[in-house]
């Protein structure tokens, strides 16, 4: 198992998350299981791959298209996977509303054929990166070609997103008006940036929040994680956790994660040296 990720150009990094690139290899017939946390959109290729799924929720995507688009996603996906090569990049909201013209929301919770959003470049990024051209040379191509034809991004987008990093903004009526604009204006711009209502938006927060601080802290001390990430009772945590995860924190916590776990410390390391990456963030 090994685990890669590159920054982008730097006149990406409002935009672009990171790049990745999973490889797993295993005797043939044998399958893993690892989660993906709740995130943004991600772009993802399969290079020589088996066939994979993941479970979003109630909807099963299998097998997973060797060019897929990932949305944006409230739910942990569940992914059963064997031997081969995922190659990946992550879209922030800002970058969604910057680089595509689609409405996140169209997406939301899903993985989809990614040729019906870029159209035929998902077949020349394949190709490329099958090819085992250096997917951050590939994708910073495409991305900084698409920036230089794009009109600017709502700077609402922007002013949401670090609006979610704030524990003290837990209503849609504190989201307004830490962003100066009408409810209705704060709904356009998160469903069409970030793909969900501005409600589901905070509850996801929310929780990633105390979730990543739970995961950290170990069994024992969960209950830690409450106060520090917005919750006022265990009990709203629970109702999340079937929400978010569609089970107990516990269950979560004891699944197979290899990837994830260690995915997640080698991305800070890479992507933030010196810095943790902000639950909002997670999952990018």
């Amino acid at each position: 198992m090994a685990i890669e990720h590159e920054r982008p150009d730097p006149k990406l990094a409002p935009y672009v998350s990171g790049y990745h690139r999973y490889t797993i290899r295993i005797d043939a017939g044998e399958r893993i299981t690892d989660v993906l946390f709740p995130g943004w959109a991600n772009l993802r290729f399969s290079v020589q791959a088996d066939p994979w799924q993941v479970r979003l929720g109630r909807r099963t995507f299998s097998p997973v298209p060797e060019a897929a688009l990932f949305g944006p996603s409230s739910h942990a996906g569940y992914v059963e996977a064997g031997s081969g090569t995922l190659i990946g990049a992550g879209i922030t909201p800002i970058g969604w509303a910057r680089l595509f013209a689609e409405e996140a929301s169209a997406f939301a919770d899903r993985v989809v054929p990614l040729e019906r959003l870029i159209g035929p470049n998902a077949e020349r990024l394949a190709f490329e990166l099958g090819g085992g051209a250096a997917p951050a040379a590939v994708f910073d191509a495409f991305f900084l070609a698409r920036l230089e034809q794009a009109p600017a991004e709502p700077p609402e987008v922007a002013a949401l997103l670090a609006a979610l990093g704030d524990t003290r903004i837990d209503t849609v009526t504190a989201l307004a008006e830490r962003l100066g604009v009408p409810l209705r204006s704060v709904s356009r711009v998160s469903r069409s940036a970030f793909g969900f209502t501005p409600k589901r938006l905070l509850r996801r927060a929310r929780f990633m929040r105390a979730l990543l601080a739970a995961l950290a802290l170990g069994r024992g001390r969960w209950s830690e994680a409450l106060g520090p990430a917005g919750y006022y009772d265990q009990s709203h945590l629970l109702k999340d956790c079937r929400l978010f995860l569609g089970c107990s924190l516990g269950a979560f916590a004891a699944y197979p994660k290899p990837l994830a776990e260690l995915s997640i410390k080698l991305r800070d390391q890479a992507l933030h040296p010196g810095a943790e990456i902000p639950p909002e963030m997670v999952g990018l």
